[in-house]
């Protein structure tokens, strides 16, 4: 039987390769191998690849048992993972780990914790609740203690004397009140100035203003000593307008120089108001403690 032309390789020759015959055709030399011959037509391998039927790309002592080799001569030689890279996938999978677990302790203790009770309704309080006391600024001062008027005998005066409608007089009242030690401040005004002078004063009193200065004296009687300044406070007062005194800076003997006093002792001071001449009418002097009421007295 006559074999036809491209019968392959592994019908020539047995596969221990003991018995090799040629082919019915004559095989190019190696070097001018291109392609596949099949008969009158030559086509190239792939790139300039050898023919896979008809080269013979075996080595040395290969497929005629001459050659005497070892698969692990045969084999390319093995390349393992670098160190860096070992250890980045070990740090990978542990951090993973650590997140997985922590996925699944929180999960439990979501599905473990406790309901959480109804919300409070803000229209189910109490209507009953006593109203919140409005908190106290520190300007508040506490609730004032009416002070007491008293004559020239150092008897007291009733009948609302004292108050901004009816006020007391200079000269012939005393005002005073309980303070803070246990005793008693008593205040009396000696005598009112409309047409007060301080020296290099100018530029202080201006056109349609009058400086008015008071002559006030303070008695104290209690244990231990009072200052004056620590709990008076002296003010000048009209229909329309509330004034201070201004006679720190001004005056040689004002109120803030005053020693504290002890039991009986009496000291003397001045005040001074800047008051618009249009306002002398209605003017009334105001006295005061920390915690005790304003009384009022008219300028005569």
């Amino acid at each position: 039987m006559t074999q036809e032309q491209g019968t392959p390789r592994d019908e020539l020759s047995s596969r221990d390769g003991s018995s090799r015959s040629a082919p019915s055709h004559p095989v190019p030399p190696h070097s001018a191998s291109s392609g596949y011959d099949w008969g009158d037509r030559k086509v190239p391998g792939p790139f300039g690849a050898p023919a896979h039927f008809f080269d013979d790309l075996s080595g040395p002592g290969e497929g005629d048992g001459s050659g005497d080799s070892s698969d692990g001569d045969n084999d390319a030689p093995r390349r393992g993972l670098p160190a860096w890279a070992i250890v980045a996938i070990v740090a990978v999978q542990a951090v993973a780990l650590v997140l997985s677990v922590g996925l699944v302790v929180g999960g439990i203790q979501r599905v473990l914790a406790p309901e959480p009770g109804p919300s409070a309704d803000p229209s189910a309080a109490p209507t009953t609740a006593a109203p919140r006391t409005p908190p106290t600024t520190p300007t508040e001062r506490p609730e004032k203690t009416p002070g007491t008027v008293t004559d020239a005998e150092g008897n007291e005066v009733g009948g609302g004397i004292g108050s901004f409608d009816r006020p007391a007089t200079v000269g012939e009242h005393a005002v005073g009140w309980e303070v803070w030690t246990g005793g008693d401040l008593e205040v009396t005004a000696l005598s009112v100035d409309f047409d007060g002078e301080i020296p290099d004063a100018g530029d202080v009193i201006q056109d349609g203003y009058r400086l008015v200065v008071v002559e006030y004296e303070a008695r104290y009687r209690g244990g231990g000593q009072l200052a004056p300044a620590e709990e008076l406070w002296l003010t000048g007062e009209s229909d329309r307008t509330y004034f201070i005194d201004v006679a720190e800076g001004l005056l040689p003997d004002p109120m803030i120089q005053v020693a504290p006093l002890a039991d009986g002792e009496t000291a003397r001071f001045h005040s001074a108001f800047l008051v618009p001449e249009a306002e002398l009418d209605s003017f009334r002097l105001g006295v005061e403690t920390y915690s005790g009421a304003i009384l009022y007295l008219e300028v005569p």
